[in-house]
């Protein structure tokens, strides 16, 4: 209990600060809201491994398939309302050992552009998941991890209104962050996580020029992109891939 109050002033001393900064804050919220959850399941898991003295055998999960559907929101870094987007995905996840599993996933995100166009995000990539708790066959309520990962993403911006302009651009990027497993059975969870990703490639946005007319610009050089991506999904174990170990 006492780790419990320590780590909430600590969150929320983080908290103040942020508010008390003149800078857009809408980026943030959504980050300090999962670092505290995060912290809180956190401390909730590690303290039900401290109590519980069990002795059980627990199979291994190596080997098993998850498949799952999601819901994602995406914050960009330039901290305004309309640079929010929306979309969903779904991934497959086999997992390698008992702490180590792995995510290929697919989403597709979209946002709109400063009012003038609309913006579609492509991902399709992969990650890494690691389990800072034994995994117990998942059959505690919370199992937190850190993950990251790759991902290609190609992305769609057309200007609003009939016969627009339309531009692309295709970008390799990199993510990492941390989630949470809500176990409901050893076989079915809901997964909450929330990670930065950064995008290396040529910016393209939506523009108003000096005469009134809208356009499609794409930055010459390339540079970082970065925002934060949140996604709640729900998975179902298949089976294996292979045979588990002997036991």
């Amino acid at each position: 209990m006492s780790l419990i109050i320590c780590l909430y002033h600590r969150t929320s001393y983080i908290w103040a600060l942020a508010m008390s900064s003149t800078r857009p804050r809408y980026f943030i919220y959504p980050f300090l809201l999962l670092a505290v959850l995060f912290v809180h399941f956190n401390a909730i898991a590690q303290k039900s491994e401290r109590q519980k003295s069990d002795t059980t055998h627990y199979p291994s999960e190596s080997g098993m398939v998850t498949v799952g559907f999601r819901t994602i929101i995406s914050s960009f870094s330039d901290g305004v309302p309309s640079a929010f987007g929306y979309g969903a995905g779904a991934h497959v996840r086999i997992q390698l050992i008992d702490r180590v599993n792995t995510e290929w996933f697919g989403d597709v995100i979209t946002n709109n552009v400063n009012n003038l166009a609309h913006r579609t995000d492509f991902h399709i990539g992969w990650s890494v998941m690691y389990y800072l708790i034994p995994t117990r066959g998942f059959t505690r309520p919370l199992t937190p991890y850190v993950v990251a990962g790759h991902c290609f993403d190609e992305t769609l911006v057309r200007l609003d209104g009939p016969n627009g302009q339309q531009g692309s651009r295709f970008t390799s990027a990199v993510q990492a962050g941390l989630g949470c497993h809500y176990n409901i059975t050893p076989r079915f969870n809901l997964s909450l996580t929330a990670q930065y990703m950064l995008h290396l490639g040529k910016e393209i946005d939506a523009e108003k020029n000096a005469d009134g007319t809208e356009s499609i610009v794409t930055h010459k050089n390339a540079g970082w992109e970065g925002h934060l991506l949140i996604s709640i999904s729900a998975n179902i174990k298949l089976g294996r891939l292979w045979k588990k170990e002997q036991e």
